[in-house]
C-alpha cells in the first residue's frame, strides 16, 4: 500500500481523539509518518510496571488493555483502555517509571510514536499539554462547555417561563395600569374575548405625562395606536426578534393563531428577549424580592437555571455559579414565606444537606428544616412547613432522597434540635448519626439566626476524636467506579454498569470526607464542601496536593451534574456515560483517582493527631 494513504489513514484515525484534536494538519500528518504499528495477542504484557520508560507513546488503534497495579505481590485492576486511549506517557507527567502493568485483554493493535516527536508535535499545543497532565492528577484548566442553549431552537414560551401576563380591558384608566406597571414590564390591552389591542409600557406612560398628560382617569385606550406584533405559540426567540425588528416594536405579543387576532397566550418584551441571549443575575434577585406568586418565582427559578447553564462554560465557573443559584433558591424560599405570612416571626429557616452547602446547581428541592423559638410555635410552623413544600413543587423543584426522615422531623423547637445534634455526635452508633449527616450541613437562610448559632456552637463543643473517626470510617462506604470503558462505568469491582451515578459514587464520597474536616475545623454547619477542603489545607499543610485535588474534582462534577442536568431537565444525579466527552472522561477518570486517594488517606487514622 502506498506510504502517504497509511499516513493519511493513520491521521485520520488520530484526529478523532484528544489530545490530537487540537493539533493543525500538517503536525498530524507528520506525527502519523513518524509511526509504527504493533500487535499484541490476548494476555500479552505491553508494559511491565516498574520498567524505565519506553522510547515511544503508544495509542491503542483497536482491542482492550487493562493496567494493573501488580504492587506488593497483588494484582488489582487499575484501568481499561481502548481504541484512542494512550498508553505510555508518564515520561511526561514526572513519574520515574511505567506506573502500572498494561496487559492486551483482546488481539489489540497499538500505533507507537517516538517520544521525541510526540513532545515536539504534540506537546507544543497547550491544550494537548492540559491533557496529557491530567494523568498525573487533577488540573484546574477545563475544556469549555459546548451546552449553551441555541436562541434558534429556544421556543419563546421557554425563554419567558410561561409567565400569565398582566392585562386589562380597554375601559382601565391610565392610573390603574401605571399600577400595574409596577408589577411588570408591559401590560396587554385585551377584549372580553383575550384578543390583544394593544400594549402599555412604562414608556407610553412617561411619553404621555412628558407630553402634558391630563386626567389620569383616562382610559388607556386613548393612548394606544394599535396592537403589537404578533407570532404564534411555536415561535422561537430568533421569530421573536425579527418580528419585533421589523415593527421597531419592544412588546410582542404571542397569539393562539400568530396574528394579532388570536387569543393573547403571552407577552413579550425586549427585556425578556435579552433573557435569552444572556440575563442578568441581579435582575433576577431583585425580581424574586418582588414576586407576585408562584407562577411568577416558578419563571425566576428557570431563568435562574438557564443563566447558570449558560455560563457553565467550564469546571472553573462553578464556584460563583453556586452561589449565585443558592442565593436566588433561598431568596424564593424567602419570598415563599413572605407571601405565606403565617409564621412566627421568631423562627429561623434553613437549609440543609447540598442546598446547606451551596452546592445545588440542578432543580434539586432545597432541603429545609425549621426552628421554632417556642414551644407554643410548633403547630403554625408545621403546618406552614407544608405549605412551603408545596409552593416549592409548584416552582419547579425536582424531589430529591437525601434525607431519610419524615417531613414532621424537620420542625422542632430549638431545644430540641439542639439536644439531637448533642446525641448524634456524643453516640453516632447508637443514634444511627449516619442517617443525619445532611443535617450536619445546616445553614440559615431566613429570620433569625440565633438558633442555628446557639446550635452551631453546641456542635463545635461536643465534637471530639472518637467522633471524627467514625465518621471518617462511614466514608470508607463509598468508594468511586474505577473508570470508563466505552459506554459504560467500569466498578472497582470491574462490573460494568450503562448508568453512572455520579452523585452516589462520586460526589457523596467528597461530600462526606469533607464533611469530617469541616467537623475537625469545628466549622462543618454553614460552610460548603470546598471551604472544608480549604480547612483541611490549612491544618494540614503537608498534604495540600490532596485537598487541592479534591476541591478540583468537586468541580468537576458539578459542572458535569450542572451542565447536563439542567440541559435535559433531570437533578443530574444519575447518566448515560454516552453523554460525556472523551475529555469530560478523561477529567472524571483522573477525578475518581483522586477521591480514592483522598478516602484512603481519611480512613487512616494517624491524621487526627495533626488536628
Amino acid at each position: 500500500m502506498d506510504t502517504s494513504a497509511i499516513t493519511y489513514r493513520v491521521a485520520d484515525f488520530l484526529e478523532q481523539y484528544p489530545p490530537f484534536q487540537a493539533m493543525e494538519e500538517a503536525d498530524l500528518l507528520e506525527l502519523a509518518a513518524r509511526g509504527r504499528v504493533r500487535f499484541y495477542e490476548a494476555n500479552e504484557y505491553i508494559l511491565w510496571q516498574g520498567e524505565p520508560h519506553r522510547t515511544h507513546v503508544f495509542v491503542i488503534q483497536q482491542g482492550t488493555v487493562s493496567l494493573w497495579d501488580d504492587a506488593d505481590g497483588q494484582s488489582a485492576l487499575r484501568d481499561v483502555r481502548g481504541a484512542g486511549d494512550l498508553l505510555g506517557i508518564e515520561c511526561f507527567t514526572g513519574s520515574p517509571c511505567c506506573l502500572y502493568s498494561a496487559r492486551s485483554a483482546s488481539d489489540v493493535v497499538i500505533y507507537g510514536f517516538p517520544t521525541m516527536d510526540f513532545d515536539a508535535l504534540v506537546l507544543k499545543y497547550p491544550y494537548a499539554r492540559r491533557f496529557i497532565e491530567t494523568e498525573a492528577g487533577v488540573t484546574g484548566d477545563y475544556q469549555r462547555a459546548a451546552d449553551a442553549r441555541d436562541p434558534q431552537r429556544l421556543f419563546l414560551h421557554d425563554a419567558t417561563g410561561r409567565a400569565t401576563p398582566a392585562t386589562c380591558g380597554p375601559g382601565a384608566s391610565v392610573r390603574d395600569v401605571a399600577r400595574a406597571l409596577r408589577a411588570a414590564d408591559a401590560v396587554a390591552i385585551v377584549d372580553g374575548d383575550q384578543r390583544v389591542r394593544g400594549a402599555a409600557t412604562a414608556d407610553l406612560v412617561l411619553g404621555w405625562v412628558a407630553d402634558g398628560g391630563g386626567d389620569a382617569n383616562l382610559p388607556v385606550a386613548r393612548l394606544l395606536e394599535g396592537p403589537p406584533p404578533a407570532v404564534g405559540t411555536d415561535a422561537s426567540v430568533t421569530d421573536a426578534v425579527l418580528a419585533m425588528g421589523d415593527a421597531e416594536a419592544r412588546v410582542l405579543a404571542v397569539t393562539s393563531d400568530g396574528t394579532p387576532g388570536g387569543r393573547l397566550t403571552a407577552l413579550v418584551t425586549s427585556k425578556d428577549i435579552g433573557r435569552a441571549f444572556g440575563d442578568h443575575p441581579t435582575a433576577i434577585l431583585q425580581e424574586i424580592r418582588t414576586a407576585a406568586g408562584t407562577p411568577a418565582l416558578r419563571a425566576l427559578a428557570r431563568r435562574t437555571r438557564a443563566l447558570a447553564l449558560q455560563h457553565l462554560t467550564s469546571a472553573e465557573a462553578v464556584d460563583w455559579i453556586a452561589r449565585f443559584v443558592a442565593l436566588a433558591d433561598a431568596r424564593i424560599v424567602t419570598r415563599i414565606l413572605a407571601l405565606d405570612g403565617g409564621a412566627p416571626a421568631d423562627a429561623c429557616w434553613c437549609a440543609c444537606g447540598t442546598s446547606g452547602r451551596g452546592e445545588s446547581i440542578t432543580r434539586h428541592t432545597p432541603a429545609l428544616v425549621a426552628i421554632a423559638e417556642r414551644d407554643g410555635d410548633l403547630r403554625a410552623l408545621e403546618r406552614q412547613y407544608a405549605r412551603v413544600s408545596e409552593a416549592l413543587a409548584e416552582c419547579g423543584y425536582m424531589a430529591r432522597s437525601e434525607m431519610p426522615f419524615d417531613p414532621a422531623f424537620h420542625v422542632a423547637a430549638r431545644g430540641e434540635w439542639q439536644s439531637r445534634y448533642e446525641r448524634w455526635v456524643r453516640d453516632p452508633a447508637r443514634t444511627e448519626m449516619y442517617r443525619a449527616r445532611p443535617l450536619l450541613d445546616l445553614r440559615p437562610i431566613h429570620g433569625t439566626d440565633a438558633p442555628w448559632r446557639a446550635i452551631e456552637a453546641s456542635v463545635s463543643a461536643t465534637v471530639d476524636p472518637e467522633f471524627l473517626l467514625v465518621l471518617a470510617n462511614d466514608c470508607l462506604a463509598n468508594l468511586p467506579p474505577l473508570t470508563f470503558f466505552q459506554d459504560a462505568v467500569v466498578e472497582t469491582s470491574g462490573e460494568q454498569t450503562d448508568v453512572f451515578r455520579l452523585e452516589e459514587s462520586a460526589l457523596r464520597p467528597l461530600v462526606d470526607v469533607g464533611r469530617v474536616f469541616g467537623m475537625a475545623a469545628r466549622r462543618a454547619l454553614g460552610t460548603s464542601t470546598c471551604e472544608r477542603f480549604a480547612m483541611a489545607r490549612t491544618l494540614m499543610p503537608e498534604h495540600e496536593s490532596i485537598f487541592r485535588e479534591a476541591s478540583e474534582t468537586l468541580r468537576i462534577l458539578l459542572w458535569q451534574q450542572a451542565r447536563i442536568g439542567i440541559s435535559r431537565g433531570t437533578t443530574g444525579s444519575e447518566l448515560p456515560p454516552s453523554l460525556l466527552s472523551r475529555h469530560d472522561r478523561h477529567l472524571l477518570k483522573s477525578g475518581f483517582r483522586a477521591i480514592l486517594r483522598l478516602v484512603e488517606f481519611t480512613g487512616y487514622a494517624p491524621w487526627l493527631d495533626a488536628v
